[in-house]
């Protein structure tokens, strides 16, 4: 377990706090491309952590991420007009452009250079792989940029979704490196003895794999290692993931990013992607419950909440229909667990186990990676050597003998396994 120094010290995430000037030392995912698609378009609101931004594309397609409200009054900028260069604050007219230069200042003497002389908060932007990217630290130290192999195949292959969590980022990045649940959670008809209702074929029925960790220069690898359920004494079944700073889970065939918006909150970014083929983008949103109208509000929070119990189907789960009785193998069933920890989940209370080794590994690599960046160190993640796009997690079955780390080069040529690619 945490103390709470230690979980204070990792959930924090405002300005000013340790992990979130550590997280202003990477470039963040800010919005879809999609969510400003064209020149000219409504501007975005959006806040990250901590900080209220308003995203927006300008009449020459250049996209700016700046803070949402007028350096003059104060007044939003997302209600502002996106014109000719700039947003314009509907308050006295004060036009700014990507840059967070003050473009014009109309309620001001003629021939004034005020605007010269006032700046506003804007950060460094990169469009790539279909979402808006920004750097919120130190101008002078920008890092270089993550280029992952999903994000350098081509948009075909590649399904984004996105969806907000009413809690704090680390619970979110907790359940990607905890590998125990999903024996249990979504498959819990393994711990109650039948396996006629598992939806996810996997070649073992072990509930209680063994699990290793392996640090590297971006964060660590980490595999859940089972018996094969056909040739246990020839064969094992791994399932190799790897966690990337400050917040990349990556497995087979799939990424997320836990994304502080606060720290109650966080964006869940996640990309299911091919290296062989074309994915179908509507199956795969369905397929992840991210559909619009159907799984999220407009504004991508969740339509099963907390408040309404995750619309949880109780005689389903007499009738053993369903373990959970929470529809949505996977997010919907997370959010479920994640969300009823609280805000803020209270880590002096826990009682770890051996299943979570992962878990805890994040833990201390992220506390090693604050108190160094506290002690003016360079944190783990942000050297230029790191090749982002040799990053890899996947599943396989191999030999009983075989380093478990050979997954990583299975998965470099050949498709892996997905509960949603079936």
């Amino acid at each position: 377990m945490l103390t709470q120094e230690e979980t204070e010290l990792l959930t924090r995430v405002g300005r000013g706090t340790p992990m979130g000037e550590l997280m202003r030392r990477y470039w963040m995912p800010i919005c879809l491309t999609e969510e400003i698609p064209e020149p000219d378009c409504d501007p975005y609101r959006v806040r990250i952590l901590g900080e209220d931004l308003v995203a927006f594309r300008d009449s020459q397609g250049r996209v700016g991420v700046m803070e949402e409200r007028c350096p003059h009054r104060r007044a939003s900028l997302a209600i502002g007009r996106n014109e000719e260069g700039g947003l314009r604050c509907l308050y006295h007219g004060w036009k700014i452009d990507v840059e967070g230069n003050v473009l014009d200042t109309p309620c001001e003497p003629d021939g004034s250079t005020f605007k010269d002389r006032v700046k506003h908060r804007a950060y460094p932007v990169r469009e790539h792989a279909e979402l808006v990217w920004a750097y919120m630290g130190p101008a002078a130290l920008v890092p270089p940029f993550p280029t992952f192999e999903w994000s350098l195949l081509p948009p075909s292959h590649r399904s984004w979704a996105k969806s907000r969590a009413e809690c704090n980022w680390l619970q979110g990045l907790e359940g990607n490196v905890d590998y125990a649940h999903a024996t249990v959670l979504h498959s819990g008809w393994a711990i109650m003895g039948t396996w006629e209702h598992d939806d996810w074929h996997r070649p073992t029925k072990d509930t209680n794999p063994r699990h290793e960790v392996e640090d590297t220069a971006y964060g660590f690898r980490y595999a859940a290692i089972s018996r094969h359920v056909d040739e246990p004494d020839r064969l094992k079944w791994v399932q190799a993931m790897s966690f990337a700073m400050p917040f990349h889970g990556l497995l087979g065939g799939q990424a997320h990013m836990f994304v502080p918006i606060d720290d109650e909150h966080y964006w869940n970014f996640n990309v299911f992607y091919n290296r062989e083929q074309p994915v179908n983008h509507e199956r795969h949103l369905a397929a992840r419950h991210h559909v619009i109208g159907v799984d999220l509000n407009p504004d991508r929070t969740r339509i099963q909440t907390v408040a309404n119990n995750f619309l949880q189907d109780r005689e389903a789960m007499r009738a053993r229909r369903s373990f959970s009785g929470i529809a949505g193998n996977g997010p919907n069933q997370d959010m479920a667990v994640l969300e009823t920890m609280g805000p803020i989940s209270d880590r002096t209370e826990e009682h770890l186990g051996a299943s979570d080794l992962a878990v805890i590994h994040v833990r201390q690599l992220l506390l090693d990676a604050v108190r160094t960046f506290q002690a003016g160190g360079e944190p783990r993640g942000l050297d230029p050597s790191i090749r982002w796009d040799q990053i890899y997690g996947g599943t396989a079955v191999i030999p009983i003998d075989a380093p478990w780390q050979r997954v990583g080069e299975a998965v470099a040529g050949a498709a892996t396994y997905s509960p949603w690619q079936r």
